[in-house]
């Protein structure tokens, strides 16, 4: 986990990894198909965190709390050990700084992207 708290450092990691999907993935070698592998990444990341900011901010909490109520009370097999209302909800099972780290890469990798795309604009 210490190289997810260097946050440059795990930057320098996902431009690595884009470049080695490129190579790998790219029918051809051009600044055209390294946009669309940075593009990849970057949106990526900034989904992965928008769904954990949501999820964070309580949105589900409720959905869950009504879904498993009703599974308690409609359930034929009761089982007495299980108690729903101490189960933790989905906004606290996520970490704070979860979201924030992935819309930091995918901020960062998308800055990264705009620059590309403006160097290939311009050419």
């Amino acid at each position: 986990m210490s190289i997810m708290r260097n946050k440059w450092l795990m930057a320098v990691i996902n431009i690595l990894i884009v470049t080695l999907l490129y190579v790998v993935l790219s029918p051809v070698y051009d600044l055209f198909h390294y946009i669309n592998q940075l593009f990849y990444m970057a949106y990526f990341y900034i989904f992965i965190g928008i769904i954990m900011w949501v999820i964070r901010g309580g949105f589900f909490d409720g959905i869950t709390y009504g879904f498993r109520r009703f599974t308690s009370t409609m359930s034929r097999n009761k089982d007495y050990l299980d108690d729903w209302k101490e189960k933790p909800l989905p906004s606290q099972t996520i970490s704070k700084s979860w979201p924030m780290f992935f819309l930091f890469h995918g901020t960062m990798l998308t800055i990264g992207l705009l620059a590309l795309l403006f160097i290939y604009y311009k050419m």
